[in-house]
């Protein structure tokens, strides 16, 4: 089976997000930006060339770009989707998509637990 580009993951998250929030406010449109950004510099860990600091560097970045996403709307939580299909398009093992996940699924699971009473009854609609 051909992998997809990072191109299309992209476009097509891009599309999916965009087209769910068409009529909603600025607040969830630009969290999902932000958290498609960090998607997108998440993506560039894998690039060639890279020492090992500046792999650290962009999960740093990534990671607390997707926290200033959850932090404006928790509708950014999408973002997980892109990660996943991501980690799944490159052919890890369950143990290195886990390992690779883990601080977005902490950040996420952090984000939950602190906003569960404001959760769904957020006026972001």
């Amino acid at each position: 089976m051909r992998k997809f580009s990072l191109q299309t993951l992209i476009v097509f998250a891009l599309g999916l997000t965009c087209g769910f929030f068409v009529n909603c406010s600025f607040w969830p449109l630009l969290a999902l930006l932000i958290a498609l950004v960090s998607v997108f510099i998440y993506t560039m860990r894998d690039a060639q060339g890279l020492k090992h600091t500046q792999a650290a560097q962009f999960i740093a970045i990534s990671t607390i770009l997707y926290l200033v996403a959850l932090l404006i709307s928790f509708y950014a939580v999408i973002a997980l989707i892109p990660f996943a299909l991501y980690e799944l398009f490159n052919k890890k093992t369950l143990k290195a998509m886990t390992l690779r996940l883990l601080p977005i699924y902490i950040i996420t699971l952090i984000v939950l637990i602190i906003n569960k009473d404001t959760l769904f009854v957020s006026n972001d609609f």
